[in-house]
């Protein structure tokens, strides 16, 4: 009887060790980001998109590499909100070097005159951020599904 006591003891502990070890792997995933979305390209970051309803010209307007900054200033933190509201975090990139990359928005409704942009960072082929906006005096900035404004 004893014997089988201390076998189950030791099932019990390997099985929650198991368990700890799966959710620190997990949890490991979630942190590095592996819920991005995956490109490999232009034509994926057109599709990412279209998966909102936007038209975009095929080719980006601009292709940039830029610093996200390594102390997040308030209009910065603003921005990062923004980017938390639509499921991403600008501050797991502090201080990376990431692929911007602008489209000309084809059919937002309040665009005239194609002012309307998008702008998609990316790092390490995951997309880690960015919005809708315009640049026009009465600008906006909005989130990928234009619902969530800055």
């Amino acid at each position: 009887m004893r014997k089988t006591s201390r076998i189950n003891n030791k099932l019990i502990l390997l099985i929650l060790l198991f368990s700890l070890a799966t959710l620190f792997i997990i949890r490991s995933a979630v942190v590095r980001g592996s819920g991005l979305p995956k490109v490999t390209g232009i034509p994926d970051i057109v599709i990412f998109l279209s998966s909102f309803g936007w038209e975009v010209e095929p080719e980006p307007v601009t292709t940039k590499n830029v610093q996200i900054p390594a102390k997040f200033s308030p209009v910065y933190e603003r921005y990062n909100e923004l980017q938390k509201k639509q499921g991403f975090d600008l501050s797991r990139s502090r201080a990376d070097i990431v692929e911007s990359y602008t489209f000309r928005v084809l059919n937002h409704p309040v665009g005239t005159d194609n002012d309307v942009f998008a702008n998609v960072l990316v790092s390490r082929g995951r997309i880690i951020g960015g919005d809708i906006c315009s640049f026009a005096v009465e600008g906006f900035m909005t989130s990928f599904d234009g619902l969530t404004h800055n």
